[in-house]
């Protein structure tokens, strides 16, 4: 069957719409630096892309949730760790103040120091973390600790942990609560010192040396409960960094387009492009020919 002039150009113009074709697509690959931008260009690996956003999307949540949680607990050990060092000083001063040779002048100047002493572990225990109370549960615009009518310190907070659950389902604690029994031997040990200096009780002091010991201890044990806590955050942040690496190159393996072959594909659809505009002019220098004829 004879092909006429006009079939052949009909067949020219298809071919180089297919070649243009070809070079836009390159240009928006190498443009956007992914093989793919809607839909209807690569329909399964688009899904594959949407579901591992979506997944990134929880990861980052996560995360979010994980680097807020181990701020606070480092924020709650640094509270602890200063409490511990309070407690140890209040050891060497009651150790200091439990002989029978210590005077009362001795005593009561001692028990300046005492009342500071207590002042700051009232202080850590009420500190504040981005305006929450650290040690209050889940009451977190209340103070941890207040005195009551007859001057004792006590608990104000719930007894409800502060929790947050991972996208997997994991539920990780993030705070330590004030009614944790160390925080009540502690005030009640250094508020027992402290009278018993002003007092001048040197059976009192003495006893305070045991008692300062044992609330030292308590919150020894309370910080190495945080300092676990902080470790297993910090292990659950790595894992969740780890699986948002892994997301990443799922991603990039499965939308970051080869650019050498992409450019290696669009010099030959240049020069197939040449080429049939190179026919075309022919056909039309042809056509021209005959109608003159």
């Amino acid at each position: 069957m004879r092909i006429t002039s006009a079939q052949m150009y009909n067949t020219l113009l298809t071919g180089v719409k297919q070649q243009q074709d070809i070079l836009n697509q390159g240009n928006a690959q190498i443009a956007s630096g992914t093989k793919f931008q809607t839909p209807d260009q690569a329909g399964i690996a688009y899904k594959t892309s949407l579901d591992i956003r979506h997944a990134q999307v929880g990861l980052q949540g996560d995360l979010d949730s994980i680097t807020t949680a181990d701020s606070r607990l480092a924020n709650s050990m640094t509270m602890l760790n200063d409490m511990t060092n309070i407690m140890k000083r209040a050891q060497t001063v009651a150790v200091q103040m439990a002989t029978a040779s210590t005077s009362a002048t001795e005593r009561l100047s001692a028990a300046q120091e005492a009342t500071q002493l207590l002042n700051q572990v009232f202080n850590d225990a009420n500190q504040q973390w981005q305006g929450q109370s650290l040690f209050a549960g889940t009451a977190t615009d209340k103070a941890a600790f207040v005195t009551d009518t007859l001057g004792n310190i006590v608990y104000n907070g719930n007894a409800q942990d502060r929790t947050i659950v991972t996208s997997d389902g994991q539920q990780v604690i993030t705070n330590i609560r004030g009614d944790n029994p160390a925080f009540a031997a502690a005030f009640s040990a250094l508020q027992d010192f402290k009278t018993a200096l002003q007092n001048n009780d040197t059976a009192g002091v003495q006893n305070a040396v045991g008692a300062l010991t044992s609330a030292s201890d308590g919150v020894i044990n309370m910080t190495s409960d945080v300092g676990a806590r902080l470790n297993g955050v910090r292990l659950n942040k790595t894992a969740i960094q780890d699986r948002q690496l892994n997301l990443a190159t799922q991603l990039n393996t499965n939308e970051a387009v080869d650019i050498p072959s992409v450019v290696a594909r669009m010099q030959q659809s240049s020069i197939a492009l040449q080429a049939a505009y190179s026919q075309i002019n022919q056909i039309k220098s042809l056509t021209l020919t005959n109608f003159l004829r």
